[in-house]
């Protein structure tokens, strides 16, 4: 799951995984000790039911006054996710999805049977959460769950799981358009209208502009800025070694210094910032290929050229953490873990033993151009069962 925090809004879009319930937690913490007032901006097909329910506690717990905001789509885990809040919205054309969590397991007899009960023990805890929300039948909450339930907007204010539908779209700020085919002129009188929209308040502080008058000689066109007009603009921006007696002149330079200064400032950021981001890409480098160059070593094999570009994009985009976890469960295998198996709607660990034909188009195209070969009759099975 991707979170972001501007100011008392934390954003959350993706699928919750396993880790993501720690890393809830210490972004609510982090908006909890600066404002009583929190948005959660939610988009989410779902994910680990563990995950989710440590979030749920910590939404529970906490003193903030909460609101949940769907971007989108709240499904699976997100549906449960947002029964945890009173104040949740909606946009208009959103969509709730309810359905009883699934998993993939491996093992004997008895590892199935545990793996079934806990999937029970999680189902229960879905129909007593929707219960008490909507105020519905066992019965009726039971056929929910039994499968894809998808409710539009409306249907989920209705009930309600939601508590206000809010527009998708807020403000039209302007009807997009090409240039070249509008033509200069246009162009130019939708600026010149953007310009003239400030409000009255802001041009009256500077009444003590003089109008300046079409003149036919050059030394006509000289302005003579009055001391209050001085003033207002050495006050303004907050210029040194002027005062409104000085000269014209000399207020201009005071302002051209300043906005100098402020450019040098400025390109001295934007250097620092760079070189930092180049140094922290170096860093990252430097460690992707140490992790590749080790997994290598430990599985006694030379990656081939594309295999490395593989490995170093998921370091690249999702993280040198990400890539850790992958040589992990590669180089130590281990006995699987439920815990981090059980997702409301995906498989997280169990592989693509349970990918349909779509599956595995959206996920992974690649993979199943080579399952075609790799294994024809996993491919055929497939196909038909997609195809009939």
């Amino acid at each position: 799951m991707i979170f972001g925090i501007k100011e008392n809004t934390l954003t959350m879009y993706g699928t919750i995984w396993e880790y993501d319930g720690t890393d809830f937690v210490y972004y609510l913490n982090a908006l909890e000790s600066k404002y009583s007032e929190i948005t959660i901006r939610l988009h989410t097909y779902g994910g680990s039911v563990f995950a989710g329910n440590l979030m749920c506690n910590a939404i529970e717990r906490s003193s903030a006054n909460i609101t949940i905001d769907i971007d989108g789509l709240a499904a699976s885990m997100g549906a449960i996710f947002i029964l945890s809040c009173r104040n949740v919205k909606i946009v208009s054309n959103g969509y709730v999805m309810i359905h009883a969590p699934s998993s993939g397991s491996y093992g004997n007899a008895k590892d199935h049977e545990s793996n079934a009960k806990l999937l029970r023990l999680m189902e229960d805890n879905f129909e007593h959460k929707l219960i008490l929300r909507t105020g519905k039948s066992k019965e009726e909450v039971r056929s929910w769950l039994e499968k894809d339930t998808w409710l539009s907007a409306q249907e989920a204010l209705d009930l309600g799981l939601v508590s206000e539908i809010i527009p998708a779209s807020v403000d039209t700020v302007y009807p997009s358009f090409i240039p070249e085919d509008v033509g200069e002129t246009e162009v130019y009188n939708m600026y010149a209208a953007l310009l003239t929209s400030i409000p009255t308040p802001a041009v009256s502080a500077f009444m003590g502009f003089p109008q300046i008058q079409p003149q036919s000689k050059q030394e006509d066109l000289n302005i003579n800025y009055d001391n209050t007009m001085k003033q207002l603009l050495i006050t303004a921006f907050a210029l040194k070694g002027v005062t409104a007696q000085s000269s014209d002149t000399a207020v201009l330079e005071a302002l051209q210094n300043d906005f100098s200064a402020l450019t040098t400032a400025k390109n001295l950021a934007e250097t620092a910032k760079s070189t930092a981001e180049t140094k922290l890409k170096e860093e990252q480098d430097g460690r992707i290929k140490t992790i590749i160059d080790g997994a290598a070593t430990a599985l006694g094999k030379t990656f081939t050229e594309d295999e490395r570009k593989t490995y170093e994009s998921i370091g690249a985009t999702s993280g040198v953490s990400a890539l850790e976890l992958v040589f992990n469960n590669v180089v130590k295998p281990k006995a699987p873990n439920i815990g981090a198996s059980i997702q409301a709607g995906t498989t997280a660990d169990a592989g693509r033993e349970s990918w349909d034909f779509a599956k595995w188009q959206k996920e992974d195209p690649k993979g199943l151009e080579k399952l075609a070969t790799s294994d024809p009759e996993k491919f055929k099975n497939l196909f038909n069962a997609k195809y009939q």
